[in-house]
């Protein structure tokens, strides 16, 4: 396979799934691993993509949103991580509000500890599953994006101006120093900002992935929500009255 073949199929990759495997591409292409290293470097220095351990992961634009599938392919275990210490501050009696978003998604599995709480998602397949575990839940009313299954719009909105939570469980598209808690659209934004303010305490989970990693619209500061991550609190240590919770 010539070399702009190879850069084709990896690009062909990353555009399909969002993340490839250097094993994969071994054996999607017939090239050895030291020839498929310099072609993810050469595209990595031509911003075409970010290479990642064993493998490389497609370039977000700040106005652009990962599918669903691409990010559930993305930092399992990292997110799972990061959704069980999250668990550990929700208290018996909670009204939750859980964000879309692959980190929220995973926190649902733990919620059947609890035997008296109640959740209030935006999220069609947060719904779904909650409704699987047979978890109370409330989903408002509001215009469903394609992308995301993440519901927005002015009646969501409304609804939720009319609600107070106990915590809300919010995920990012990115977050750094700069910006904040930042996502690519500006109707989720809303949402997210209203549930913070209508919540007692709010989380936003986050792997370290997502860092310096900002999108279109903040929706946040770091005074405004605690970050729940994995292993980047060494980069913001030397700023002070962050709240960050850190899985190790």
């Amino acid at each position: 396979m010539l070399t702009e073949q190879r850069y084709q199929y990896i690009l062909n990759s990353l555009k399909k799934d969002g993340i490839v495997k250097l094993q994969s591409l071994i054996n999607g292409t017939g090239a050895s691993e030291s020839t498929l290293r310099r072609d993810l470097q050469e595209l990595e220095d031509d911003h075409q993509l970010q290479r990642i351990h064993g493998g490389a992961k497609r370039i977000i634009s700040a106005n652009e949103e990962r599918t669903v599938f691409e990010r559930s392919n993305l930092n399992h275990v990292e997110k799972n991580s990061i959704a069980k210490l999250a668990t550990t501050l929700i208290e018996d009696g909670d009204v939750i509000f859980l964000d879309s978003g692959t980190s929220t998604k995973e926190v649902i599995q733990y919620l059947t500890a609890f035997k008296n709480i109640l959740v209030v998602t935006n999220s069609i397949d947060n719904a779904s599953l909650l409704a699987d575990y047979q978890i109370k839940t409330y989903l408002p009313s509001g215009i469903l994006k394609h992308s995301t299954k993440a519901l927005v719009g002015a009646p969501l909105v409304e609804s939720l101006e009319k609600y107070r939570f106990d915590i809300a469980l919010l995920g990012t598209n990115g977050f750094s120093l700069e910006a904040g808690f930042t996502t690519p659209d500006p109707e989720e934004a809303t949402v997210k900002s209203l549930a913070i303010k209508n919540a007692k305490k709010s989380f936003v989970l986050a792997d370290k992935e997502k860092f310096n990693q900002d999108a279109f619209c903040q929706f946040a500061t770091f005074e405004d929500s605690t970050l729940i991550t994995n292993n980047v609190d060494k980069d913001l240590s030397h700023l002070v009255n962050f709240n960050i919770l850190e899985v190790h």
